[in-house]
């Protein structure tokens, strides 16, 4: 361990401290798309802003410092000689590197830290595109608690990226806003994209494009580490003493332990008792 190998620690952990939250809130299971894009643009601006020689200058002093703690020798900065080419290779394309050198402060902060800092910007740039904003937008204007819900123009982005006419779907959105309304006065909310989607279940032939993009707004928000967490739930519903369980029946012991909170929620007296009526096996009392 070298003041290098210090350093290195020193970028990467500021760097990541600064994407830390913003990950968290990714991965959460009810995290709000449209406020993803505000979340991005305001890590993006701050990792954009550590690109500066007073931010280097501070993050060498903390590698100095923690050395000096840790009793390592510091590294001297010292002239160099430049390389040159041995004279066997000459007039030759040499594709490996002829030597290796220790880097100085100048070398980590060109080679290393920028790099780092250009990198990370570039893919975030990349992941969160004006293209993939838009469409987030457009989930969440399909959501009936946002103030943004069935706003053509926020929709409209995301239909043309799934190919979905827009001429359809205008007249769609207009005649579905009637139709709430009449549901509404009839006594019946609605509070979810989910309660939406079961909603407009019977009218899909009529609303078959609006149709499309609320299911898919309900596919996008799945996170990755929902998905894991899924995973890891069927692997050890799944072992030796269910390998005779039909599909049926592992699906539905994988929806019970994955959806945890609702299955707590549940009143176990109510389902044995509807159990017991609806089986009525006298050798067996249930209590």
């Amino acid at each position: 361990m070298d003041e290098t190998f210090v350093s290195h620690l020193i970028i990467f952990e500021d760097v990541f401290r600064t994407t830390k939250f913003m990950s968290d809130q990714l991965q959460s299971a009810t995290f709000d798309l449209e406020a993803a894009d505000d979340l991005a643009q305001s890590v993006t601006t701050a990792i954009s802003e550590k690109r500066t020689e007073d931010k280097w200058r501070e993050i060498r002093n903390e590698a100095e410092s923690l050395c000096v703690n840790a009793g390592i020798a510091p590294q001297t900065q010292r002239e160099r000689r430049r390389a040159q080419t041995s004279r066997h290779l000459e007039g030759f394309v040499v594709e490996a590197p002829l030597e290796r050198a220790r880097l100085d402060t100048d070398d980590l902060r060109t080679h290393s830290f920028y790099p780092v800092i250009d990198r990370l910007l570039m893919e975030m740039k990349r992941r969160f595109s004006t293209e993939t904003n838009e469409v987030l937008r457009g989930v969440s204007a399909l959501s009936p608690k946002h103030t943004s819900f069935l706003d053509k123009k926020m929709i409209l982005p995301m239909a043309r990226h799934y190919r979905i006419s827009e001429e359809n779907l205008s007249a769609e959105l207009y005649q579905v806003r009637r139709l709430l309304q009449r549901k509404e006065e009839q006594g019946h909310t609605i509070t979810s994209t989910k309660e939406f989607l079961s909603l407009m279940r019977p009218y899909r032939d009529a609303f078959i494009d609006l149709y499309k993009l609320i299911c898919i707004s309900l596919t996008l928000p799945v996170t990755s580490v929902s998905c894991e967490r899924s995973f890891s739930c069927l692997r050890r519903l799944k072992n030796y003493l269910r390998n005779t369980s039909g599909d049926s029946r592992t699906s539905n012991l994988a929806l019970l332990a994955i959806n945890t909170v609702r299955t707590k929620a549940l009143d176990s007296d109510k389902i044995i008792d509807a159990f017991a009526l609806n089986h009525n096996n006298r050798r067996i009392v249930l209590l």
